[in-house]
């Protein structure tokens, strides 16, 4: 990211309208946040006009820089890694924002509850992942099948949704139509960007975000043991501070 420090009054909404990353410091010149955004003027424009949604962290901003880049979430990592190996921490207001929005893709479960892949029923490959990163690295190891043989019988599907809680997720892998290697690469796509499956636009500032939360619920049976189930996600815009929600998922279940 560029050196050179801007000061964060009005002008900043003059940037253009392209892909980046930004990072906001204090009166001291400390980083104090690292973001990332498909549209920085527009970004920008909302923490102006919103006082950064009177983020206590954020309100301590004095300066800003910016760097132009076709992959902003992949430059976002890249520099929080690069200060972590020098500060052995993250911007503070990053690890505040970490702790609220932590997703799925972050979490990693013990090795018992890991994903054991096997070729076919009594036949383990002995790969496990534990990890959605680690899955996607596993998928692209794994002999295609296997893939094939966990996806047939829906376990990739199930394991997401119980180890995760990540029912958007696992209803858009369950709804994979394919083989070979257009399956493997399918695979690898939604779990490497879940944030498609499950960003929806807040409806006041028309920014796309991950969700908060994701839950189901099921309604009452609508006849022959069939009941309908949804998939629900709970959004809070963190420059607007709009709060809603949206069906992810739908789907009819056998009632138990």
């Amino acid at each position: 990211m560029s050196s050179k420090l801007y000061l964060w009054n009005e002008k900043a909404k003059n940037i253009p309208s392209k892909p980046g990353v930004y990072g906001f410091y204090n009166e001291n010149y400390e980083l104090i946040y690292v973001g990332e955004s498909q549209n920085l003027k527009e970004t920008f424009e909302i923490y102006l006009k919103t006082n950064f949604s009177q983020n206590s962290c954020k309100l301590n901003t004095k300066y800003y820089n910016r760097q132009f880049t076709p992959d902003p979430q992949k430059r976002k990592k890249e520099i929080l890694e690069e200060y972590k190996k020098r500060y052995s921490t993250y911007p503070k207001c990053n690890i505040t924002m970490r702790e609220e929005e932590k997703m799925p893709e972050e979490k990693t479960v013990p090795h018992e509850k890991g994903f054991h892949f096997y070729e076919e029923i009594a036949k383990p490959t002995g790969t496990v992942a534990t990890s959605l990163e680690d899955f996607a690295v596993k998928l692209k190891e794994t002999r295609i099948a296997s893939i094939e043989f966990h996806q047939k019988r829906g376990d990739f599907a199930k394991w997401i949704q119980n180890a995760f809680g990540a029912n958007a997720l696992a209803s858009a892998i369950e709804r994979i139509d394919a083989s070979g290697e257009d399956l493997r690469k399918q695979l690898i796509e939604i779990i490497t960007h879940p944030e498609k499956t499950s960003k929806a636009n807040c409806p006041k500032c028309g920014v796309a975000i991950p969700p908060k939360k994701t839950w189901s619920m099921t309604g009452k049976p609508v006849g022959h043991g069939i009941r309908p189930k949804l998939t629900l996600g709970y959004y809070k815009c963190p420059y607007c501070g709009k709060a809603f929600r949206k069906v992810l998922a739908k789907e009819m279940i056998k009632a138990s």
